[in-house]
């Protein structure tokens, strides 16, 4: 191979290092200029030392920790630039390369890749600098669900195929058919005596680790043989403190109870060395849902299959008989992602680089998995245990159906009447998100297990949620459980106190959180329903499905008076969030605003129905400025509207200013579903 030699490498080097210099200095005189186009006399906090400083409406800039703001300088922005720093690239009006902006990569070093070519200007209207109030007209179809004569629920469609919103009593542990059982104890621990002594600059002392006694006896009863429902037994850990270096593995058929999650119950003080893993583990990591018959899939045959719906009819139903369990799959196509505005569209809302930025979704990364077991097969029907939902379009792509294996998922797997306190560095390492106080991301993460539950517990200072559901978890309740003093950035990836990022038909039922960024959420393309019934956040910001088409979720008398609610497309947030939600309903909550926004696909909506607050003028349509924004729907058929309700948006509306009957939506759905004695029993929450 032939070899450059030494004096033309360094020449060529030297010419490089010498044509970058020059590129340097003159983005930077460039940049410079552009910076004083702002007033020199501007207010600029800047880091003594630093390469940037930061506008007060900075968005970096607010999200910093007061100790961060503490330690800056108030100065002109003159005297920023004659310290030869410039503006953050997240400072508005900044042209300063970095994140969002082209040129040199932010904070110097080699030269960022060249810029995309501009994407064509937006087609979006700016937004307008005060928006108007329209007239609230009720819809000619509500009311959509009502009392009627006899007592009971009368359900009409919303759209003139069929489509009608769902009954979400089917979600819980064992479909709510059931209350969670009290399981007998075979293991009892007490915490071990010592005196607790300080350890680092963590908040809490640590005393003697009870880790592994207690994850033996979690499982010695998990080596136990289960009963019929596959219960092996509870540890009992008897009221006190136990300190715990690391993680614990609550495993299938196995509860971990404690004696009260109050100060004087039962206190687990865990410590996480790294930071950012799980407290305790709820169920059988790794365990997946067997979908190796895929290929066995027959597809549905029923034109339109409307939201709501319990049975589907098939080319041939002889490989299925009642018990089996299916995955139900719509498997949409382009067309439903370019009727949505989720190709290309999201990369021209703002067009250009910013645009470029923006991931298109494309089908194969859409086909919408809903795990189902059949309860009966008639001719080529099948009738299923839990309603789909979201329609399914042959003009869209269609569904198929086909066999899966849960047996590799565990179940009845339990934690109940403790705390879990997740201890933390009172000084951290790094910054902003890249923060580390050495705490647990998740309080409890549930996965691989079905039938398992959550309740009677407090949770505190861990950075993302209290409880989040995984992959392989299915019929989940968590109920009666807290999020206390989250500790992390007030940033993206953090504080989601109760978080459903897998799984379906899970229900949280009156639960607690503060200081939350968004409270009670769905993650990416989960598919329900979920059921968010009597929860109350505090202090909170907006709790909604976050991202990426999560379907079905109820929001049941949900309180988030200092938040927000919302089911809306977010557009081109993030690297393209998209429509977040379809065929979600919130159902007499409170908040200082709640919005809905219409889908463009048949049989998915997005629905508000009674309000318990008080509505607070101030407050303003903010929440549907940022939904029109980010969606490109200023100006369009599809832009929200706001009534100078809490309620607005395009999606369904009824009764934005007070309350309706039934109070409660699943409550009720429930009660007709399996009658008020039984019922009851489930929502005591115990047999």
């Amino acid at each position: 191979m032939k070899m450059t030699p030494p004096s033309h490498y360094s020449q060529r080097n030297y010419n490089f290092r010498t044509l970058f210099s020059f590129t340097w200095i003159a983005v930077i005189l460039l940049l410079s200029s552009a910076q004083a186009q702002m007033a020199s006399d501007t207010p600029v906090f800047h880091p003594p030392g630093g390469k940037r400083g930061h506008l007060a409406n900075c968005p970096r800039y607010r999200r910093m920790s007061p100790e961060d703001k503490a330690n800056m300088q108030t100065i002109p922005l003159g005297e920023l630039e004659k310290r030869g720093a410039l503006l953050c690239s997240r400072c508005p009006g900044s042209n300063t390369p970095g994140r969002g902006n082209p040129g040199i990569a932010e904070g110097g070093g080699a030269p960022a890749p060249a810029p995309a070519p501009d994407l064509p200007e937006s087609w979006v209207k700016a937004a307008p600098a005060e928006i108007s109030t329209h007239t609230f007209t009720p819809s000619p179809r509500a009311p959509l669900i009502a009392m009627g004569a006899d007592g009971r629920l009368v359900y009409r469609p919303f759209s003139d195929r069929g489509d009608r919103l769902m009954d979400w009593s089917y979600c819980g542990y064992k479909n709510s058919n059931a209350p969670i059982p009290m399981v007998h104890v075979v293991e009892t621990l007490e915490p071990l005596p010592g005196t607790p002594s300080p350890t680092d600059n963590l908040k809490y002392p640590m005393g003697p680790d009870s880790r592994s006694r207690i994850q033996d006896a979690i499982d010695n009863v998990a080596a136990m043989p289960p009963d019929a429902d596959g219960v092996r037994g509870a540890v009992l850990l008897k009221s006190g403190t136990y300190y715990i270096n690391g993680s614990l593995n609550v495993k299938s058929g196995v509860v971990l109870r404690g004696e009260g999650d109050s100060d004087k119950g039962t206190l687990l003080i865990l410590r996480d060395a790294r930071g950012g893993d799980n407290a305790i583990i709820l169920g059988t990591p790794g365990a997946t849902i067997d979908s190796s018959r895929r290929e066995e899939a027959v597809r549905i045959t029923d034109n339109y299959l409307p939201s709501g719906s319990l049975r589907l009819n098939v080319e041939d139903t002889s490989g299925f008989k009642a018990g089996d369990s299916v995955n139900v799959t719509k498997t949409v196509n382009e067309a439903w992602i370019e009727i949505l505005g989720m190709g290309q569209r999201l990369q021209h809302i703002r067009g250009g680089v910013e645009g470029s930025r923006k991931r298109p979704w494309s089908a194969g990364a859409y086909q919408l998995s809903h795990t189902r077991q059949i309860v009966a097969v008639e001719g080529n029907t099948l009738i299923l245990d839990g309603v789909l939902p979201q329609s399914f379009d042959q003009a869209h792509g269609g569904g198929m159906v086909f066999p899966v294996s849960l047996e590799a998922l565990g179940t009845h797997a339990g934690i109940e009447s403790l705390q879990v306190i997740s201890n933390y560095a009172t000084s951290p390492t790094g910054r902003g998100k890249q923060a580390n106080f050495f705490n647990f991301r998740n309080g409890i993460i549930v996965t691989g297990t079905s039938d398992s539950w959550v309740r009677n517990v407090t949770v505190r200072h861990v950075s993302r949620s209290a409880v989040q559901t995984s992959h392989g978890s299915r019929r989940v309740t968590v109920r009666d459980t807290k999020c206390l003093e989250p500790i992390g950035p007030y940033a993206g990836g953090f504080r989601y106190a109760f978080n459903i990022a897998g799984g379906t038909q899970h229900l949280f039922y009156n639960c607690f959180s503060e200081d939350g960024r968004h409270d009670f959420s769905l993650g990416s393309r989960q598919t329900g329903p979920f059921a968010f019934v009597k929860c109350t956040a505090v202090r909170g910001e907006q709790s909604e499905p976050h991202h990426r088409w999560s379907t079905g979720a109820l929001y049941d008398n949900v309180v988030t008076r200092d938040g927000t609610l919302a089911a809306i497309n977010r557009g081109d947030s993030g690297s393209g969030h998209g429509w977040s939600a379809a065929n979600t309903l919130f159902w007499n909550c409170d908040a200082k605003s709640i919005v809905v926004m219409n889908p463009e696909t048949d049989g998915e909506n997005n629905f508000a129905i009674g309000y318990r607050g008080t509505y607070n003028p101030e407050t303003g349509p903010t929440a549907l400025r940022y939904a029109n924004t980010r969606a490109g729907y200023w100006g369009t058929p599809q832009e929200g509207q706001y009534f100078g309700y809490a309620l607005m948006g395009s999606g369904h509306i009824e009764s934005p200013d007070r309350p309706v009957t039934p109070d409660s939506l699943f409550v009720q759905q429930l009660i007709e579903r399996i009658g008020a004695e039984q019922a009851a029993l489930v929502l005591r929450g115990k047999d």
